[in-house]
Protein backbone atom coordinates (compact mmCIF):
# COMPACT_ATOMS: atom_id res chain seq x y z
CA UNK A 1 0.00 0.00 0.00
CA UNK A 2 1.11 3.56 -0.79
CA UNK A 3 1.64 5.59 2.30
CA UNK A 4 -0.80 8.35 2.97
CA UNK A 5 0.38 11.56 1.70
CA UNK A 6 -1.19 14.87 0.26
CA UNK A 7 0.15 15.88 -3.15
CA UNK A 8 0.57 19.66 -2.49
CA UNK A 9 0.40 20.33 -6.75
CA UNK A 10 -2.55 18.85 -6.58
CA UNK A 11 -4.91 19.10 -3.45
CA UNK A 12 -7.35 16.72 -3.78
CA UNK A 13 -6.36 13.21 -4.13
CA UNK A 14 -4.80 10.84 -1.44
CA UNK A 15 -3.55 7.68 -2.41
CA UNK A 16 -4.23 4.89 0.68
CA UNK A 17 -1.84 2.49 -0.40
CA UNK A 18 1.82 1.83 0.38
CA UNK A 19 3.82 -1.05 -1.22
CA UNK A 20 6.30 -1.70 2.16
CA UNK A 21 3.03 -2.42 3.81
CA UNK A 22 1.92 -5.86 3.99
CA UNK A 23 -1.66 -5.27 5.41
CA UNK A 24 -3.56 -3.98 2.13
CA UNK A 25 -6.90 -2.51 3.82
CA UNK A 26 -4.90 -1.14 7.19
CA UNK A 27 -4.42 2.39 6.00
CA UNK A 28 -7.86 2.59 3.94
CA UNK A 29 -9.75 1.34 7.05
CA UNK A 30 -8.05 3.44 9.41
CA UNK A 31 -8.67 6.94 7.43
CA UNK A 32 -12.05 5.62 6.67
CA UNK A 33 -12.75 5.31 10.55
CA UNK A 34 -10.75 8.48 11.04
CA UNK A 35 -13.21 10.29 8.99
CA UNK A 36 -16.68 8.82 10.00
CA UNK A 37 -15.04 10.08 13.85
CA UNK A 38 -14.52 13.66 11.97
CA UNK A 39 -17.85 13.27 10.38
CA UNK A 40 -20.34 16.27 11.51
CA UNK A 41 -23.86 16.29 9.04
CA UNK A 42 -24.00 13.92 6.48
CA UNK A 43 -22.62 10.35 5.64
CA UNK A 44 -23.02 8.12 2.79
CA UNK A 45 -21.74 5.13 2.51
CA UNK A 46 -22.17 3.26 -0.94
CA UNK A 47 -20.75 -0.83 -0.29
CA UNK A 48 -20.96 -4.04 -2.56
CA UNK A 49 -19.89 -6.50 0.09
CA UNK A 50 -20.10 -5.77 3.77
CA UNK A 51 -19.39 -8.67 6.01
CA UNK A 52 -20.40 -9.26 9.76
CA UNK A 53 -16.99 -9.45 10.70
CA UNK A 54 -14.36 -7.67 12.77
CA UNK A 55 -14.11 -4.83 10.22
CA UNK A 56 -17.83 -4.95 9.52
CA UNK A 57 -18.83 -4.43 13.14
CA UNK A 58 -15.62 -1.50 13.93
CA UNK A 59 -16.95 0.59 11.37
CA UNK A 60 -20.67 -0.60 12.13
CA UNK A 61 -20.23 0.80 15.67
CA UNK A 62 -18.74 4.04 13.93
CA UNK A 63 -21.31 4.61 12.35
CA UNK A 64 -23.97 4.50 15.00
CA UNK A 65 -21.78 6.33 17.17
CA UNK A 66 -21.89 9.11 14.38
CA UNK A 67 -25.84 8.56 14.17
CA UNK A 68 -25.91 9.06 17.76
CA UNK A 69 -24.32 12.57 17.81
CA UNK A 70 -26.73 13.90 14.99
CA UNK A 71 -25.16 12.62 12.09
CA UNK A 72 -27.85 11.82 9.37
CA UNK A 73 -26.39 8.48 7.42
CA UNK A 74 -27.56 6.81 4.21
CA UNK A 75 -26.03 3.84 3.29
CA UNK A 76 -26.52 1.84 -0.43
CA UNK A 77 -26.24 -1.69 -0.19
CA UNK A 78 -25.82 -4.13 -3.00
CA UNK A 79 -28.18 -6.76 -2.88
CA UNK A 80 -26.71 -9.59 -4.84
CA UNK A 81 -23.37 -9.34 -2.64
CA UNK A 82 -25.06 -11.27 -0.35
CA UNK A 83 -24.34 -14.18 -2.48
CA UNK A 84 -20.53 -13.75 -1.42
CA UNK A 85 -21.54 -12.74 2.33
CA UNK A 86 -23.74 -15.94 3.07
CA UNK A 87 -21.36 -18.38 1.19
CA UNK A 88 -17.93 -17.00 2.25
CA UNK A 89 -15.87 -16.48 4.99
CA UNK A 90 -17.84 -16.26 8.39
CA UNK A 91 -21.14 -16.00 5.85
CA UNK A 92 -22.44 -13.44 7.74
CA UNK A 93 -23.98 -10.16 5.94
CA UNK A 94 -23.50 -6.94 8.56
CA UNK A 95 -27.30 -6.53 7.85
CA UNK A 96 -30.04 -8.91 8.95
CA UNK A 97 -32.59 -9.67 6.24
CA UNK A 98 -34.33 -13.00 4.84
CA UNK A 99 -34.19 -15.03 2.80
CA UNK A 100 -35.89 -16.79 0.34
CA UNK A 101 -36.09 -20.32 -0.46
CA UNK A 102 -35.29 -19.61 -4.29
CA UNK A 103 -32.24 -17.20 -3.06
CA UNK A 104 -30.87 -20.02 -0.72
CA UNK A 105 -30.92 -22.43 -4.03
CA UNK A 106 -28.99 -19.99 -5.72
CA UNK A 107 -26.54 -19.51 -2.98
CA UNK A 108 -26.19 -23.22 -2.74
CA UNK A 109 -25.74 -24.03 -6.53
CA UNK A 110 -23.07 -20.97 -7.07
CA UNK A 111 -21.27 -21.47 -3.31
CA UNK A 112 -19.88 -24.73 -4.82
CA UNK A 113 -18.26 -22.77 -7.61
CA UNK A 114 -16.09 -20.47 -5.19
CA UNK A 115 -13.64 -21.87 -2.99
CA UNK A 116 -14.01 -23.56 0.85
CA UNK A 117 -13.29 -20.35 3.01
CA UNK A 118 -15.56 -20.94 6.18
CA UNK A 119 -14.15 -18.89 8.96
CA UNK A 120 -16.18 -19.97 12.16
CA UNK A 121 -17.21 -17.52 14.39
CA UNK A 122 -20.26 -16.67 16.98
CA UNK A 123 -21.22 -13.17 16.01
CA UNK A 124 -24.87 -12.23 16.02
CA UNK A 125 -26.76 -9.31 14.23
CA UNK A 126 -27.28 -7.20 17.03
CA UNK A 127 -25.45 -4.54 16.17
CA UNK A 128 -26.29 -4.18 12.49
CA UNK A 129 -29.76 -4.65 13.53
CA UNK A 130 -29.05 -0.94 15.97
CA UNK A 131 -27.71 0.61 13.02
CA UNK A 132 -30.71 0.19 10.99
CA UNK A 133 -33.02 0.34 13.40
CA UNK A 134 -31.30 4.48 14.35
CA UNK A 135 -34.25 7.56 13.06
CA UNK A 136 -30.73 8.88 11.53
CA UNK A 137 -29.92 5.97 9.58
CA UNK A 138 -31.68 5.03 6.25
CA UNK A 139 -30.61 1.73 3.89
CA UNK A 140 -31.52 1.19 0.79
CA UNK A 141 -30.44 -1.84 -0.91
CA UNK A 142 -30.15 -2.43 -4.77
CA UNK A 143 -29.05 -4.55 -7.50
CA UNK A 144 -25.70 -4.44 -9.27
CA UNK A 145 -24.30 -1.65 -7.21
CA UNK A 146 -20.02 -2.74 -7.53
CA UNK A 147 -18.77 0.96 -6.72
CA UNK A 148 -17.35 1.44 -3.03
CA UNK A 149 -17.15 5.07 -1.91
CA UNK A 150 -17.58 7.18 1.02
CA UNK A 151 -18.65 10.73 1.19
CA UNK A 152 -18.59 12.88 4.35
CA UNK A 153 -20.47 15.99 4.90
CA UNK A 154 -20.08 16.66 0.81
CA UNK A 155 -16.36 17.57 0.72
CA UNK A 156 -14.76 14.22 1.41
CA UNK A 157 -14.69 11.72 -0.72
CA UNK A 158 -12.94 7.85 -0.35
CA UNK A 159 -13.04 5.42 -3.19
CA UNK A 160 -11.51 2.80 -5.17
CA UNK A 161 -11.80 -1.08 -4.53
CA UNK A 162 -12.29 -2.30 -0.74
CA UNK A 163 -15.25 -3.72 0.70
CA UNK A 164 -15.82 -3.72 4.04
CA UNK A 165 -14.20 -6.96 5.41
CA UNK A 166 -11.58 -8.52 7.01
CA UNK A 167 -10.16 -10.75 4.61
CA UNK A 168 -8.88 -7.55 2.34
CA UNK A 169 -6.42 -7.42 5.04
CA UNK A 170 -2.86 -8.16 3.06
CA UNK A 171 -4.98 -8.41 0.18
CA UNK A 172 -3.85 -5.72 -2.92
CA UNK A 173 -5.81 -2.93 -2.85
CA UNK A 174 -5.79 0.98 -3.27
CA UNK A 175 -8.20 3.64 -2.15
CA UNK A 176 -8.36 7.28 -2.90
CA UNK A 177 -9.35 10.22 -0.56
CA UNK A 178 -10.70 13.43 -2.67
CA UNK A 179 -10.62 16.45 -0.97
CA UNK A 180 -12.60 19.69 -1.22
CA UNK A 181 -16.56 20.72 -1.75
CA UNK A 182 -15.86 21.10 -5.21
CA UNK A 183 -14.60 17.82 -6.37
CA UNK A 184 -17.08 16.30 -4.96
CA UNK A 185 -19.40 18.55 -6.67
CA UNK A 186 -18.19 17.08 -9.93
CA UNK A 187 -18.29 13.57 -8.40
CA UNK A 188 -22.16 14.16 -7.77
CA UNK A 189 -22.43 16.07 -11.15
CA UNK A 190 -20.60 13.13 -12.67
CA UNK A 191 -22.93 10.34 -10.73
CA UNK A 192 -26.06 12.09 -11.95
CA UNK A 193 -24.98 12.51 -15.73
CA UNK A 194 -25.19 16.41 -15.09
CA UNK A 195 -21.94 16.81 -16.94
CA UNK A 196 -19.97 14.79 -19.27
CA UNK A 197 -16.24 13.44 -19.05
CA UNK A 198 -14.00 15.73 -19.85
CA UNK A 199 -10.57 14.03 -20.99
CA UNK A 200 -8.78 18.07 -20.27
CA UNK A 201 -9.26 17.34 -16.40
CA UNK A 202 -6.72 16.44 -14.53
CA UNK A 203 -8.79 13.86 -12.41
CA UNK A 204 -12.07 13.00 -13.41
CA UNK A 205 -14.65 10.03 -12.86
CA UNK A 206 -15.90 7.45 -14.71
CA UNK A 207 -19.42 5.90 -14.06
CA UNK A 208 -21.57 3.24 -15.26
CA UNK A 209 -24.94 3.81 -13.76
CA UNK A 210 -28.65 3.84 -14.98
CA UNK A 211 -27.73 1.13 -17.49
CA UNK A 212 -25.36 3.76 -19.37
CA UNK A 213 -21.59 1.95 -19.74
CA UNK A 214 -18.41 4.56 -20.03
CA UNK A 215 -16.01 2.92 -18.45
CA UNK A 216 -15.45 0.24 -21.52
CA UNK A 217 -15.44 2.25 -23.90
CA UNK A 218 -12.94 4.84 -22.07
CA UNK A 219 -10.34 1.77 -21.52
CA UNK A 220 -11.08 0.90 -24.90
CA UNK A 221 -10.04 4.13 -26.02
CA UNK A 222 -6.94 4.69 -24.02
CA UNK A 223 -6.02 0.83 -25.21
CA UNK A 224 -6.28 2.38 -28.82
CA UNK A 225 -4.16 5.02 -28.06
CA UNK A 226 -1.31 3.66 -25.95
CA UNK A 227 1.77 3.40 -27.26
CA UNK A 228 4.69 2.19 -25.27
CA UNK A 229 3.62 0.24 -22.15
CA UNK A 230 0.04 -0.62 -20.19
CA UNK A 231 0.08 -1.61 -16.94
CA UNK A 232 -2.46 -3.68 -15.44
CA UNK A 233 -3.38 -4.81 -11.87
CA UNK A 234 -6.63 -6.18 -11.83
CA UNK A 235 -8.53 -8.88 -9.74
CA UNK A 236 -10.90 -10.11 -12.49
CA UNK A 237 -11.15 -10.66 -16.53
CA UNK A 238 -13.04 -11.85 -19.10
CA UNK A 239 -14.93 -9.45 -21.23
CA UNK A 240 -13.91 -9.97 -24.34
CA UNK A 241 -13.73 -6.72 -26.02
CA UNK A 242 -11.41 -5.69 -23.30
CA UNK A 243 -9.26 -8.42 -24.01
CA UNK A 244 -8.90 -7.77 -27.54
CA UNK A 245 -8.38 -4.40 -26.63
CA UNK A 246 -4.92 -5.85 -25.20
CA UNK A 247 -4.40 -8.28 -27.83
CA UNK A 248 -4.49 -5.08 -30.46
CA UNK A 249 -1.96 -2.92 -28.29
CA UNK A 250 0.36 -5.96 -27.35
CA UNK A 251 0.64 -6.48 -30.89
CA UNK A 252 1.21 -2.57 -32.37
CA UNK A 253 4.37 -3.36 -29.83
CA UNK A 254 3.01 -2.09 -26.64
CA UNK A 255 4.54 -3.62 -23.42
CA UNK A 256 1.39 -5.11 -21.65
CA UNK A 257 2.42 -5.70 -18.13
CA UNK A 258 -0.05 -8.20 -15.93
CA UNK A 259 0.05 -8.78 -12.27
CA UNK A 260 -2.36 -11.33 -11.60
CA UNK A 261 -3.48 -13.42 -8.67
CA UNK A 262 -1.95 -16.87 -8.72
CA UNK A 263 -5.00 -17.88 -6.90
CA UNK A 264 -7.70 -15.60 -7.05
CA UNK A 265 -10.55 -15.59 -4.08
CA UNK A 266 -13.59 -16.03 -6.74
CA UNK A 267 -13.63 -16.68 -10.61
CA UNK A 268 -9.88 -17.94 -11.05
CA UNK A 269 -11.16 -20.53 -13.64
CA UNK A 270 -12.21 -17.46 -15.81
CA UNK A 271 -9.66 -15.52 -14.79
CA UNK A 272 -6.94 -18.35 -16.37
CA UNK A 273 -9.17 -19.19 -19.09
CA UNK A 274 -9.15 -15.35 -20.37
CA UNK A 275 -5.44 -14.93 -19.52
CA UNK A 276 -4.95 -18.24 -21.68
CA UNK A 277 -6.75 -16.97 -24.73
CA UNK A 278 -5.31 -13.03 -24.17
CA UNK A 279 -1.98 -14.97 -24.16
CA UNK A 280 -2.50 -17.47 -27.12
CA UNK A 281 -2.74 -14.01 -29.59
CA UNK A 282 0.27 -12.06 -28.07
CA UNK A 283 2.71 -11.96 -25.65
CA UNK A 284 2.06 -10.07 -22.31
CA UNK A 285 4.72 -9.86 -19.88
CA UNK A 286 2.60 -11.99 -17.09
CA UNK A 287 3.72 -12.12 -12.98
CA UNK A 288 1.73 -13.74 -10.22
CA UNK A 289 1.44 -12.72 -6.84
CA UNK A 290 1.01 -15.15 -3.71
CA UNK A 291 -0.96 -12.32 -2.04
CA UNK A 292 -4.81 -11.34 -3.45
CA UNK A 293 -4.82 -9.02 -6.13
CA UNK A 294 -8.02 -7.02 -5.99
CA UNK A 295 -6.41 -4.15 -7.08
CA UNK A 296 -8.62 -2.83 -10.31
CA UNK A 297 -6.19 -0.60 -11.66
CA UNK A 298 -4.82 0.30 -15.44
CA UNK A 299 -1.64 2.45 -15.86
CA UNK A 300 -0.99 4.30 -19.86
CA UNK A 301 2.43 4.71 -20.87
CA UNK A 302 3.20 5.85 -17.40
CA UNK A 303 0.84 9.04 -18.01
CA UNK A 304 -3.24 8.25 -17.39
CA UNK A 305 -4.24 5.96 -14.18
CA UNK A 306 -7.60 4.26 -14.26
CA UNK A 307 -8.22 3.01 -11.15
CA UNK A 308 -11.30 2.28 -8.73
CA UNK A 309 -14.08 -0.03 -8.66
CA UNK A 310 -14.67 -1.64 -11.92
CA UNK A 311 -12.47 -4.81 -13.40
CA UNK A 312 -12.30 -6.55 -16.42
CA UNK A 313 -15.31 -8.61 -16.31
CA UNK A 314 -18.44 -9.11 -17.82
CA UNK A 315 -20.24 -8.04 -14.71
CA UNK A 316 -18.24 -5.00 -14.23
CA UNK A 317 -17.80 -3.46 -18.16
CA UNK A 318 -21.72 -4.74 -18.81
CA UNK A 319 -23.77 -4.97 -16.03
CA UNK A 320 -22.85 -3.28 -13.08
CA UNK A 321 -22.81 0.14 -11.24
CA UNK A 322 -18.97 1.22 -10.67
CA UNK A 323 -16.92 3.99 -10.20
CA UNK A 324 -13.42 4.74 -11.25
CA UNK A 325 -10.96 7.64 -11.25
CA UNK A 326 -9.06 8.83 -14.08
CA UNK A 327 -5.59 10.58 -13.36
CA UNK A 328 -3.66 12.24 -15.69
CA UNK A 329 -1.03 14.82 -15.29
CA UNK A 330 -0.79 15.27 -11.68
CA UNK A 331 3.25 13.65 -11.64
CA UNK A 332 3.55 13.00 -7.73
CA UNK A 333 0.21 10.88 -7.66
CA UNK A 334 1.17 9.10 -10.82
CA UNK A 335 4.81 8.91 -9.66
CA UNK A 336 3.12 6.85 -6.61
CA UNK A 337 1.12 4.68 -8.46
CA UNK A 338 4.36 3.68 -10.77
CA UNK A 339 6.29 2.94 -7.39
CA UNK A 340 3.40 0.82 -6.32
CA UNK A 341 2.83 -1.26 -9.09
CA UNK A 342 6.78 -1.72 -9.75
CA UNK A 343 7.07 -3.07 -5.44
CA UNK A 344 3.61 -5.49 -6.38
CA UNK A 345 5.86 -6.58 -9.89
CA UNK A 346 9.11 -7.33 -7.93
CA UNK A 347 6.95 -9.33 -5.39
CA UNK A 348 5.85 -11.69 -7.93
CA UNK A 349 6.40 -14.62 -9.77
CA UNK A 350 7.48 -14.00 -13.66
CA UNK A 351 5.53 -16.55 -16.18
CA UNK A 352 8.04 -17.58 -19.37
CA UNK A 353 5.68 -18.73 -21.57
CA UNK A 354 1.96 -19.41 -21.51
CA UNK A 355 2.08 -23.68 -20.74
CA UNK A 356 3.73 -22.58 -17.20
CA UNK A 357 0.21 -20.69 -16.38
CA UNK A 358 -1.42 -22.85 -13.54
CA UNK A 359 -4.71 -24.90 -15.24
CA UNK A 360 -8.14 -24.44 -14.67
CA UNK A 361 -11.30 -26.16 -14.75
CA UNK A 362 -12.98 -25.36 -18.24
CA UNK A 363 -16.46 -26.29 -17.65
CA UNK A 364 -16.22 -24.70 -14.42
CA UNK A 365 -14.89 -21.26 -16.02
CA UNK A 366 -17.56 -21.64 -18.35
CA UNK A 367 -20.55 -21.68 -16.03
CA UNK A 368 -18.25 -18.53 -14.01
CA UNK A 369 -18.68 -16.50 -16.87
CA UNK A 370 -22.26 -17.58 -17.19
CA UNK A 371 -23.28 -16.69 -13.73
CA UNK A 372 -22.06 -13.07 -14.62
CA UNK A 373 -24.40 -12.52 -17.46
CA UNK A 374 -26.97 -13.94 -16.36
CA UNK A 375 -26.84 -12.91 -13.18
CA UNK A 376 -24.41 -10.71 -11.63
Amino acid sequence: MLILSRLACYEMIELLDDPRIDDGAEPGFARVLERIGEVENQLEIHMYVWRNDAIGNEIGEAVLAAAERGVRVLIIKDLGARLFERTEMNRKPFFPGEVSALQRAKYSIVGRTLPDSLVEDDRDWQLGAAVLAHPNVTLRQVEHTHSKFYVFDERILITGSINIEDRHRGYRDYMVEVCGEEEVGRFRDRLAWGVAYDPSRPMDFLVNADRRFEIKPALIELLGRSRERIYIEMAYIGDPDISRGIIDASRRGVEVVILFSRAANIGNDINYHTLQQVWKECEPKVFLSDKMIHSKLMFFDDETVVLGSANLSVFSMQKAVELDLIVRGVPAFLDAVRLAGAHRVGEGQAVARREDLPGYNRPLAMLQQFHQKAFG
